[in-house]
């Protein structure tokens, strides 16, 4: 089974979700930064998740599974986003000046 690429332009929604457009390298900054902290906080609910089940508390499977995937598509997403600023800055290095 092939798995496909993200949509290229899923960080711009996830922008465009927060009201937010990048104006400047600042913003871009800025964006860049509430962008992991997301994608920390949906490995932590996962985190959190697991543990209760491993204490034996009763969480529907249902609601783990969705947390666990939510988890590993967004950090799927941050690091198809992390390849794909290194393929720009690799493109501007090889850009003669």
């Amino acid at each position: 089974m092939e798995i496909g690429g993200i949509n290229p332009k899923a960080f711009e929604t996830f922008l465009k979700e927060r009201g937010k457009e990048v104006k400047s390298p600042e913003d871009f900054t800025q964006a860049l930064k509430e962008f992991i902290e997301w994608v920390n906080s949906q490995q932590e609910n996962a985190k959190q998740i697991k543990e209760a089940v491993l204490r034996g508390e009763d969480v529907p499977l249902h609601r783990m599974i969705v947390e666990f995937q939510k988890a590993g598509v967004a950090l799927n997403l941050m690091i198809e986003v992390r390849n794909r600023l290194l393929e720009g800055y690799q493109e501007l290095l090889r850009m003669q000046v």
